[in-house]
């Protein structure tokens, strides 16, 4: 019962995906069986929904604490912890809760996802979660060690490359730990902050603009990275580094950007292409204008005059 809807809930070797009648077989298996299995992945389907199954996720909430209370199940933790860590319609954020629960996870069920995301509450300090950096680097180092779990790569490379209270700074390490990433699972949040690493003047003689762009390249290609997009479309608008300009691309790039999630970002070196033109973009000041307003819309009064000097510094530098 329980393997059955597992099949159809993810679907695949001629099984057509039929998330409906997952459900129906995964709450038989909780009410005939006590199935916790069945309790941890019906309520990460609720949690989420999908074609014909509406969100539930108080319902998703009441399974993992379920399963938590009939067996102690990590996964089940690690679900509600992160619900609980973000907050959620119809669930109240409790970012201590949510840490009690990774502790929990990590030590009695050495749980690879509770270590990296208890780093990341670590890392950056919560609501009543105070900041540890070396407790964060500890707990990405031993997720790497005996999990190789990609976002403790990269969350520790991020930790490396800037430093941190106890934590020494070690951009050779975090060049490495990248590269791992980008080996190992092809992560686009990767490729995106190596390209960025390696175009920074404070690290390199002869910073590598050329690999920085092939990498940005590969993050649009191969994920449709927003970020990718509007780095890559500043390295073309700019010729960083020696990479060949090219305006209408970069303009492409940042239209991409702005249709898949309204980045403000690209709204602004968009508005910015338009208002002053290039080759292969003419001058539209009226939507400069518009993409102009969007995106500095909801920032506030520093960052927007921070915003603002930098735009005028590109726009000079490119005159």
């Amino acid at each position: 019962m329980y393997d059955l809807a597992l099949v159809l809930s993810k679907g695949g070797d001629e099984v057509t995906q039929n998330s409906a009648r997952a459900v129906e077989l995964y709450e038989d298996a909780i009410k005939e069986h006590d199935d916790v299995d069945a309790m941890v992945d019906l309520g990460v389907l609720l949690e989420k929904g999908a074609e014909g199954v509406e969100r539930n996720v108080s319902r998703a909430v009441e399974l993992y604490e379920r399963a938590i209370d009939r067996s102690g199940d990590v996964s089940a933790m690690y679900y509600l912890g992160l619900l609980l860590d973000d907050g959620a319609e119809e669930v109240e954020r409790n970012v201590v809760w949510a840490t009690g629960l990774f502790e929990r996870a990590i030590r009695e069920g050495h749980h690879g996802g509770a270590m990296c995301q208890l780093a990341f509450v670590m890392m950056n300090g919560r609501e009543g979660v105070l900041r540890d950096e070396v407790r964060a680097a500890k707990l990405f180092e031993r997720a790497i060690l005996e999990h190789s779990d990609v976002h403790a790569i990269t969350g520790l490379a991020v930790l490396l490359s800037h430093g941190a209270a106890g934590v020494e700074k070690n951009v050779v390490r975090a060049i490495e730990l990248y590269e791992r990433a980008i080996d190992e699972a092809q992560d686009a949040f990767a490729m995106v902050e190596l390209a960025r690493l390696l175009q920074d003047d404070r690290y390199w003689v002869r910073p590598n603009a050329a690999r920085a762009a092939k990498l940005l390249e590969r993050a649009v290609k191969e994920h449709d990275d927003v970020e990718a997009m509007v780095q890559l479309g500043e390295m073309l608008v700019q010729g960083t580094g020696g990479v060949r300009t090219n305006a209408a691309r970069a303009a492409q790039l940042y239209e991409r950007a702005i249709e898949k999630c309204h980045d403000r970002d690209a709204m602004l070196k968009l508005a910015c292409l338009l208002r002053d033109g290039a080759d292969g973009v003419s001058r539209d000041a009226a939507r400069a204008a518009k993409l102009f307003q969007a995106g500095m819309n909801g920032r506030d009064g520093g960052e927007a005059m921070e915003i603002l000097g930098r735009l005028v510094q590109d726009a000079a530098g490119r005159r």
